[in-house]
């Protein structure tokens, strides 16, 4: 066995292996996710000739995230998921689902996702409070003499 061939297999098992292929996946997403993005090639509508909604938008994207870039003084092409967000932002104007799934990753499900913990002690009077103190208090002090 050549060590290409050892090697193909090893990361072939990575993916296979319950214990490691959550952690595979994610380097894996995480490398392509990280890599620089190319503009897709155009795409026109068979029928029309005109050039595709997805085509358009795409080239948009890349466009868009290249100049945010240039703005920021930096020269570097932009990585696939700098793309593929800015995709979603320009998809969001005419879909309502796309929009819904952003919004609720940015600000719509704050108030759901929060769970605010009250202390029991928060809804007693002050009065109570004080009765609960005393309480606590003398049993401390019947355990001390014992």
């Amino acid at each position: 066995m050549t060590k290409s061939d050892r090697e193909l297999r090893e990361y072939k098992s990575v993916f296979a292996d319950e214990r490691f292929a959550k952690t595979a996946w994610k380097q894996l997403i995480g490398t392509a996710l990280e890599g620089s993005a190319k503009a897709l090639p155009e795409t026109y509508d068979p029928k029309t000739g005109e050039r595709t909604f997805q085509s358009s938008l795409d080239q948009m994207a890349f466009d868009n995230v290249k100049v945010r870039l240039l703005e920021l003084g930096l020269d570097r092409d932009p990585q696939q998921c700098e793309v593929i967000v800015e995709s979603n932002i320009l998809r969001a104007r005419f879909s309502d689902t796309t929009f819904g799934t952003i919004l609720d990753r940015t600000a719509g499900k704050v108030k759901e996702e929060v769970t605010i913990n009250k202390s029991p002690f928060e809804e007693l009077s002050d009065d109570e409070l004080e009765m609960i103190a005393t309480l606590r208090q003398s049993k401390e002090s019947n355990e001390q003499k014992e």
